[in-house]
């Protein structure tokens, strides 16, 4: 079937974005008897963060228990909901550590295989949150091998996918259910594509921010065509951030790199973190606390490094591509390529040579730990609208394990596909009531790049590793001098510059509204986590064009209270420096 007869055709299943959660999703729709469409504005097998993210270990969180023989399934639950600081839908947690083991075996079905042990068990590593060693994985390949397995069966089931179509909105009938997808290709036209159930698996929007570890593109097309069509958002505030390079390549800089006691300097070649850091904390121990902790978080003293680094950052006294330097070089050159193989080849084949030279890099947004409201369906508020990956809210909250989302892409994407496919063998197809909008263009506005640059900044200086009501107020008021300035652009500029926009309205929402410090969300004029006041999923949907913010209280029985209370991701003792 040619891509004209594709777009042409009634669907069953239409699935938004090709990463690793929407090919999950268009096998399980497959699987189910569903006529099922992929559509991507990249070239499925080349899209989105899953194929596109490097680091030294990609992991796939899965508790098979062959590293530690006391792990299970259950366990794997607590640890999400724990890292997570209660604030997730527990039965949603749970379904991702329950399914994740036969979801990782899907993948090896389909023909590629994960690191083994010589006795056949899998190689499983400790990774941040998780009580076991359960991380699977197959080095920086992991993320790039789950995606050849999944072309590889999608190819096998000549499922449909089609790229170079980029989301304008959702279609929406007289009922209210979501029937389908309005699209734009390369040249700007609109196309209208119709089915019974729509799954978005759009990932996240990263690049909302100044710098990000994330892909062309990902500025939260799913999440702002859900919120207008009248889906709820959950956990927007929520944004996991890590030390990451951004140029030439995209590549985070994990454990290994903070356990060799790196040299840390500015733009100017100044040493920072002794002058930055309280002095009552030790600076040893919190290099060695970033060692354990990829994402920033308020849950130990490296906490302290991230903040510093920020601050050197959002100060100006950056690099040439806007952050500072970690320094690895005093070690010895045999040292490093014993400790640090992997990351080593990896970079060296990108001509970046740490044994040589110090690397830049800058906090970087990685994931969206909220997304589209759902439930253990997949599905949205909306009939007909399902959502996995990243573009999914809900299951996780405050901070989630390393691991996690792998196991969720494929977890959730199969649910999602599956709901999705018995969604439309109930409802058949429906038409939708008018078409989409456009984002107007004024020829003589300024260009969208311009403001989109301006936006992004904005959003990083006030929205990522430290918040306060001042900074956040800031940054809102450059959305809104954004949202009222005249643009000039394509129509793939000004989609991405409308859907920025609207993302970011969301995110600045709701990490305002939570006044405390939990998890990925440091609050530096509310430096406390606040119990159980804040244990809450705060939802965002629109009305009218204003936003509305409401909380789901997820149910905590007194054990697992206890469990929070006594763990060490509930940091009890107050963070310094922020008086």
């Amino acid at each position: 079937m040619s891509a004209t007869d594709a777009l042409s055709h009634t669907w069953d299943v239409l699935v938004v974005g090709a990463g690793a959660a929407g090919l999950r999703a268009a096998i399980a729709a497959h699987t189910a008897g569903a006529r099922t469409l992929v559509v991507d504005r990249g070239t499925p097998g080349r899209a989105g963060t899953t194929v596109a993210a490097a680091s030294d270990w990609m992991a796939f969180g899965a508790a098979f228990g062959h590293r530690d023989p006391e792990d299970s399934p259950e366990q794997h639950g607590i640890d999400i909901r724990i890292k997570g600081g209660l604030c997730l839908l527990p039965r949603l947690a749970c379904r991702i550590a329950e399914d994740a083991p036969a979801r990782l075996m899907d993948i090896e079905a389909y023909g590629e295989r994960f690191d083994r042990a010589a006795d056949g068990t899998y190689l499983q590593v400790h990774s941040d949150g998780a009580t076991c060693a359960r991380a699977c994985g197959r080095g920086a390949d992991t993320g790039p091998m789950m995606i050849r397995a999944l072309m590889a069966e999608c190819d096998r089931r000549g499922i449909e996918r089609v790229g170079g179509l980029q989301l304008i909105d959702l279609a929406v009938s007289a009922e209210g259910a979501v029937v389908g997808a309005s699209l734009a290709d390369a040249e700007g036209h609109r196309l209208a594509v119709r089915a019974a159930a729509t799954v978005l698996t759009t990932g996240g929007a990263g690049r909302i921010f100044e710098h990000n570890a994330l892909p062309a593109g990902m500025y939260g097309s799913g999440y702002a065509a859900a919120l207008r069509a009248g889906a709820r958002l959950a956990n927007m505030e929520f944004i996991q951030i890590g030390p990451c390079i951004g140029y030439p390549v995209k590549f985070a800089l994990s454990g290994i790199f903070w356990r060799m006691n790196p040299r840390l300097t500015n733009g100017m070649g100044h040493e920072f973190l002794l002058s930055s850091i309280p002095s009552s904390v030790d600076v040893a121990h919190a290099l060695h606390s970033k060692g354990h902790s990829f994402p920033f978080t308020v849950r130990n003293d490296s906490v302290y490094i991230d903040v510093a680094i920020y601050r050197e950052i959002a100060a100006g006294r950056g690099g040439p591509h806007g952050g500072v330097f970690i320094d690895v070089s005093h070690t010895p050159r045999e040292e490093l390529e014993r400790r640090a193989a992997v990351p080593l080849e990896h970079l060296l084949a990108r001509g970046i040579d740490f044994r040589e030279r110090p690397m830049e890099f800058a906090p970087s947004i990685q994931h969206c730990n909220g997304g589209i409201l759902i439930d253990e369906r997949a599905a949205a508020d909306l009939p007909g609208l399902f959502a996995a990956g990243e573009a999914a809210g809900g299951q996780h909250g405050a901070d989630r394990p390393g691991g996690n989302a792998l196991a969720d892409s494929q977890v959730f994407g199969h649910i999602a596909g599956h709901s999705a496919a018995e969604h439309a063998r109930q409802a058949g197809a429906a038409e939708a009531t008018e078409a989409a909008s456009m984002p107007g263009e004024d020829l003589n506005g300024r260009p969208v790049a311009e403001v989109l640059d301006r936006v992004r900044r904005a959003m990083w200086v006030g929205c990522s590793v430290v918040r306060t009501d001042s900074g956040l107020a800031e940054a809102q008021a450059a959305v809104d001098e954004a949202l009222a300035t005249p643009v000039a652009g394509s129509l793939a500029e000004r989609l991405d510059l409308r859907d920025a926009l609207t993302v970011a309205r969301t995110h600045l929402a709701s990490a305002r509204r939570r006044t405390e410090s939990r998890g990925t969300h440091l609050r530096a004029d509310h430096p406390v986590t606040r119990d159980p006041e804040w244990i809450r999923v705060q939802t965002v949907s629109e009305r009218d064009g204003a936003l509305v913010i409401e909380d789901i209280v997820p149910e905590v029985d007194e054990a697992m209270m206890s469990l929070w209370q006594s763990s060490p991701e509930n940091r009890r003792e107050p963070l310094l420096g922020f008086e």
